[in-house]
């Protein structure tokens, strides 16, 4: 009389850990892709908020700001309300914006923000208009984190200075 044995062959083990190893390897996957898409989205987010920051820095100056001129689309250059020359404009080199203070440049935007565009619209700018000067400014930002070089964002605002020219 043949008695019934217990257990798994040995077939039944290869299966099993084939298909044990098949499902930790899509698991693994998705959870590999899903923190490369969440460290992506924590890179895009802190460059738009730079950028956000930067682009109300720019209109809080030039708000107060007096004797508009913008010799290129690139850059402006005003007296701000502490007679201090000011001038921003974009550094195509480190892919940031600068802001000069009497002759003494510093960026301001962050390293990992990559400044694809900027460009100054200056509207009203004639000393005999009777209008406030009205700056435009026009702002593009990626980030050189992996995968993400081809993701920009565009910002935009006008700005209206409180003091008339002339």
């Amino acid at each position: 009389m043949a008695t019934k044995r217990s257990g798994f062959t040995v077939v039944e083990l290869l299966v099993a850990m084939t298909v044990f190893a098949v499902v930790i390897t899509i698991a693994t996957g998705s959870f590999i892709r899903a923190l490369r898409t969440q460290q992506g989205t924590a890179a895009l987010i802190a460059v738009n908020d730079n950028a956000n920051l930067t682009l109300e820095q720019m209109a809080r100056e030039i708000r107060t700001g007096q004797n508009f001129t913008s010799p290129n689309p690139q850059q402006l250059d005003f007296t701000s309300a502490l007679a201090h020359q000011i001038t921003y404009r974009l550094d195509l080199i480190n892919q940031a914006i600068e802001r000069t203070d009497n002759g003494v440049a510093r960026p301001i935007t962050a390293s990992n923000v990559k400044v694809k565009k900027l460009s100054f619209v200056l509207i009203g700018d004639q000393l005999t208009d009777g209008r406030p000067p009205r700056v435009t400014i026009t702002l593009t930002v990626g980030t050189d984190a992996r995968n993400l070089q081809d993701v920009t964002a565009t910002l935009q605002t006008t700005v209206s200075s409180r003091i008339l020219d002339g």
